[in-house]
């Protein structure tokens, strides 16, 4: 688990950082153990992942909204940070499940690469 702060009521920019860098690095390592052709690339609080249809997801951190961004195929995701973890605005979904989902839709193929223990 990456860490356990209440945003909502302590708007510490230092840890927010800090957690994203975090999340970012642990999501790029994920898909470096991965043998599926994705190409991921970090640079500048962002992570773009390139498929090899050459579609890209974008991760990416909003410090100004205390967020974290996904940019895909089949839409824009704005997560929050709850208590323990990150979770949709809109669909309500935990980071690491939307992601499982988002990735298997854009891929094509069935992801369960990431989990709630991973503090996503």
């Amino acid at each position: 688990m990456i860490g356990s702060k209440d945003l909502s009521t302590n708007s510490d920019e230092r840890w927010y950082n800090s957690h994203v860098d975090t999340l970012l690095m642990l999501i790029e390592d994920r898909f470096d153990d991965l043998e599926e052709d994705i190409d991921v690339d970090g640079a500048n609080g962002q992570l773009t992942l390139t498929f090899s249809d050459r579609s890209q997801m974008v991760i990416s951190r909003q410090p100004v909204q205390q967020e974290i961004w996904v940019a895909a195929k089949s839409g824009g995701f704005h997560l929050k940070w709850h208590t323990d973890h990150w979770s949709c605005a809109v669909t309500g979904e935990r980071f690491s499940a939307l992601l499982n989902r988002i990735l298997g839709e854009q891929a094509g193929l069935k992801f369960d690469v990431f989990n709630p223990e991973d503090g996503l």
